[in-house]
């Protein structure tokens, strides 16, 4: 059986969670995601509609592809093969693509938060709150953060979801409770699978923006950072990704 090595392009996906305004960045040495549904989209599809979906990937009813760590791989290598490409119909035109992927994310790294103090993960964050951090270096440690803060009006791309089997995804929101989400994107040019034609894909990607934070996390005790919430602390950020057909 033939797999269509997909994932990085999943992971264009994670670039336009949200806009998060007073927000930094920094690099991640342990960047893990989980996938559990890959879809292509047929030619009258938009960002808010997967239509004529054809599934590459199915694993909503298991446990997803397990942890898939990012970091760890050589830029431009596959991390994981996902998707059977046999499922694609050929000669169908395809748009958009849709990925349910969860909420949570395993990370090590650090990030600036709003007011420009260094913090390392520490902290466990939640589905509906950001963590906090340590301004200790030392400190730094694999912990759970979530992409995607808890907020509507997002992207019509987006959609929030209460489970991984959820039939009513909530477009352009993220609410308290929300352990998994769908994305959808528009491919850069039309795909249409052709016999004896069975397309790769070239990757580069990197992991040195991929944690977040946002706001002022000092809690006023003399942690600068020791506070978070709803709408400030450390998240899980988008990696670079570049992706093309081939």
């Amino acid at each position: 059986m033939k797999l269509f090595k997909i994932i990085f392009l999943i992971l264009l996906f994670i670039s336009s969670f949200l806009t998060i305004a007073n927000a930094g960045s920094g690099p991640a040495s342990i960047y893990k995601i989980q996938i559990f549904k890959i879809e292509f989209c047929n030619n009258t599809s938009t960002l808010s509609s997967c239509n004529g979906a054809d599934t590459v990937y199915d694993d909503t009813a298991g446990n997803g592809s397990g942890w898939i760590d990012i970091a760890s791989t050589t830029a431009g290598a596959a991390a994981a093969s996902l998707g059977n490409i046999s499922k694609l119909e050929f000669g169908k035109e395809y748009t958009h693509m849709q990925v349910t992927m969860s909420r949570e994310f395993k990370l090590s790294g650090s990030a600036a938060d709003g007011s420009g103090t260094t913090c390392y993960t520490d902290a466990n964050g939640t589905d509906s709150e950001a963590a906090t951090g340590s301004e200790t270096a030392g400190d730094q440690t694999e912990v759970t953060l979530y992409a995607a803060f808890v907020s509507a009006g997002l992207s019509d791309g987006f959609s929030g979801m209460s489970s991984v089997t959820d039939s009513t995804p909530q477009i352009n929101e993220v609410e308290a409770g929300d352990t998994h989400f769908q994305k959808r994107m528009a491919f850069d040019s039309s795909f249409v699978l052709k016999a004896g034609k069975i397309p790769t894909i070239k990757v580069a990607f990197g992991t040195d923006t991929a944690t977040g934070a946002t706001g002022n996390m000092d809690d006023g005790g003399g942690d600068g950072c020791g506070s978070s919430g709803a709408s400030k602390g450390m998240y899980a950020g988008p990696p670079d990704v570049s992706v093309s057909w081939q």
